[in-house]
């Protein structure tokens, strides 16, 4: 069959089927660094990525088909080195890179990516992003390192949906569910060595990672639960940079010259939904007085310190298909009571509150407890309302009660927020088809905005989609069933030291930072570089799928869990919830409190061995650092000892592994059970 290569990547603004050899890594090679974050996954497998933490992690340690540059918006290669389109654009044939490799030196080749994607749509592994293979027909090996993916149809995200993240066949069928926690085994820039779920992940650099080893031999992810904690240790030094703070922590760290504060768009926009089956809030112009009586710019600067956008619908900043031209309501009081009088409300009683036909226009607003900004802005949005004469009954719900009111409509209001992914399909929040819009809570109904979003997700050509991404987003904007809010941006900060960050510091393009030698740190307060005597972090202690993972021995306060993410969550595992007809009128959605936490210990040392010198690497004065992982078993004895990471001379490769395997350690335990662990153990040979 004829294919088209040139003409089709320009309509589809994606990478163009003759390959190109990527640049190599560059930096100062060596030298580690440390980030502190509050938002870690507790799986680290492509197919259990977490709905309700930053997965930007498995970007380390997974390679994508093909990947984003965020300099130009368009596709590039990664595992992928190339690809094609059939002539009538339903299929697309990947062509892998042959230099790819898994950690253990296997090829990553076209089995692998149908192994993944046959495991992804199996039921029982419950895949949560389920939803984006659902127009995928079929895929299949054309060639060792070339596979097929063929669509029911032909529309712009056909190279998003079958961009998945793929896992070793040979390991994962001997793994099963316990990979992600006991196996890990990857292809990206870095592999993992240490990690103790909840405190610490270790990961060096891959050597044999196709663009070349990256310049940080190892970075240290160090997990927090509480932010001001995070906040204190970067200040004092013993970290390199911080993810997730807040606009207050980036105020503090602004005056300092060492530090650079970053914020960009986030993808998130925070909304108050109207329940547009109350008699006063079906009208229009009713809620656009409202929204116009809501002073965003305030709660802008007094909840998130300016450090964010107005919302302009629902779409953000970060999107594609967002329109920055969008006329936004003005905060105009006067104007708002204007229209309030028009539509016949008084203050007839003296008392403060509106009134029409004899019914006060008082409403409930809700939103959930735990989350302290929510709170500020239900505040603040009362306190503005009541200034027109709208008598606000606030209610802060612990999540779960609050999901509940939700889903059965017991609100006037509620404040939440949606996120908005590359891929831009907003069917489950705005349609007015029940079966179809199951996150329409607000009862929106229009037939334009419907029409708008079947065009836009099945549009093949991106520059004709914004155009009606554009329309949807000023019709919802016009109409106003929320009052749109705020887009928060993410903030970050990092030492100066921290070189090679282009756009952004997110984990994701971690593998291109380095620190120049002379500005390396020597130590790092909890975290010191390892040798002989220091025990590795652990691996991957034995966790159970559902169960909580806090493994310290003091009480650690619960992480927040916002609503939406419950309910974002259920959807992606929805394979009928975006576009496609059900029968069912509502998620079943229901947060189910967690399990009491495990107490686990690592396995330390009580008898540690020196690898000797070897006489043969002597005259060439061989000097590095071996990494040998062990399994220690529950009698504390190691049972098997394999090479992580080498400099490459064999005799000190042979004694390392010599002098591991005579370690012996206080075995690991689970609620006072032993269990086998995994451990890295670091040698540094000098003569």
């Amino acid at each position: 069959m004829k294919k088209y290569c040139a003409a089709v990547m320009l309509v589809l603004f994606i990478f163009p089927m003759c390959s190109q050899k990527e640049e190599g890594l560059t930096g100062d090679p060596g030298g580690s660094m440390v980030v502190g974050t509050t938002d870690l996954p507790t799986i680290l497998s492509p197919l259990s990525p977490s709905m309700f933490s930053s997965n930007d992690i498995l970007d380390l340690l997974f390679m994508h088909m093909h990947r984003v540059d965020p300099a130009t918006g368009k596709m590039k290669p990664e595992l992928a080195s190339s690809w094609e389109f059939s002539e009538d654009l339903t299929s697309v044939t990947y062509y892998l890179r042959k230099d790819a490799t898994w950690w253990d030196g296997q090829p990553v080749t076209a089995e692998d990516v149908y192994y993944t994607y046959r495991v992804m749509i199996d039921p029982e592994i419950q895949y949560p992003n389920i939803a984006r293979l659902r127009f995928i027909k079929d895929v299949e090996i054309v060639g060792t390192h070339a596979v097929k993916f063929s669509f029911d149809r032909v529309y712009a995200d056909l190279l998003t949906d079958s961009d998945i993240m793929v896992i070793p066949k040979h390991l994962h069928e001997q793994a099963g569910e316990s990979f992600g926690t006991e196996l890990i085994m990857g292809n990206g820039p870095y592999q993992v060595v240490e990690w103790v779920p909840g405190e610490a992940i270790t990961l060096l650099a891959n050597e044999n990672y196709y663009r070349g080893k990256p310049p940080l031999d190892e970075i240290i992810i160090q997990h927090y639960t509480d932010t001001d904690e995070m906040v204190n240790d970067f200040l004092n030094g013993d970290l390199d940079a911080v993810l997730n703070i807040s606009p207050e922590h980036a105020g503090t760290m602004q005056a300092n010259d060492n530090i650079t504060v970053e914020a960009h768009p986030g993808n998130t926009y925070t909304y108050v939904g109207w329940n547009l089956e109350h008699p006063f809030l079906n009208d229009r112009d009713i809620r656009r007085a409202m929204s116009m009586a809501i002073n965003t710019e305030r709660i802008l600067d007094d909840v998130f310190s300016g450090m964010g956008t107005v919302s302009l619908g629902p779409l953000t900043p970060s999107s594609w298909g967002y329109d920055n031209s969008v006329s936004r309501l003005p905060y105009d009081v006067s104007e708002a009571q204007r229209i309030l009088r028009e539509k016949g409300f008084l203050d007839r009683n003296r008392n403060a509150v509106i009134e029409k036909d004899g019914q006060e226009f008082a409403l409930t607003v809700i939103t959930n407890r735990e989350n302290p900004q929510r709170v500020r802005i239900l505040e603040l949005v009362a306190e503005d309302l009541r200034r027109i004469g709208v008598r606000v009954n606030t209610r802060y719900l612990a999540t779960d009660a609050f999901i509940r009111s939700v889903l059965n409509k017991e609100f006037d209001g509620f404040i939440m927020g949606w996120s908005i992914d590359e891929k831009i399909d907003p069917t489950i929040y705005w349609s007015s088809e029940v079966s179809k819009g199951i996150f329409n809570f607000v009862s929106y109904n229009n037939g334009t905005v419907d029409s708008l979003m079947d065009v836009g997700v099945a549009m093949v050509n991106r520059k004709k989609a914004k155009e009606v991404w554009s329309e949807f987003q000023k019709t919802v904007y016009n109409d106003q069933p929320y009052t749109f809010l705020i887009v928060a941006d993410d903030i970050a900060a990092y030492n100066k030291r921290v070189k090679g960050v282009e756009r952004s510091l997110t984990l994701t393009s971690a593998y291109t930072y380095y620190i120049p030698e002379g500005e390396r740190r020597v130590a790092v307060a909890a975290l010191s570089t390892p040798s002989v005597t220091d025990t590795a972090l652990n691996v991957s202690p034995p966790v159970e799928r559902g169960t909580a993972e806090v493994e310290s021995l003091t009480e650690k306060p619960p992480q927040v869990v916002a609503p939406e993410k419950l309910l974002e969550a259920a959807a992606r595992k929805d394979t009928t919830a975006a576009g496609q007809d059900t029968t069912a009128t509502e998620p079943a959605i229901m947060p189910v409190p967690p399990p009491k936490p495990s107490v686990i210990t690592r396995a330390s040392p009580v008898k540690q061995i020196a690898p000797k010198y070897p006489e043969s690497a002597r005259p060439i004065g061989a000097t590095g650092r071996v990494v040998v992982r062990v399994v220690v078993g529950t009698d504390g004895k190691v049972r098997t000892a394999s090479i992580v990471n080498s400099f490459g001379n064999p005799a000190c490769e042979a004694a390392a592994l010599e002098a591991a395997r005579l370690w012996e350690f206080d075995p690991a335990t689970k609620d006072g059970v032993p269990f086998e662990q995994q451990l890295a153990i670091p040698f540094d040979f000098r003569p």
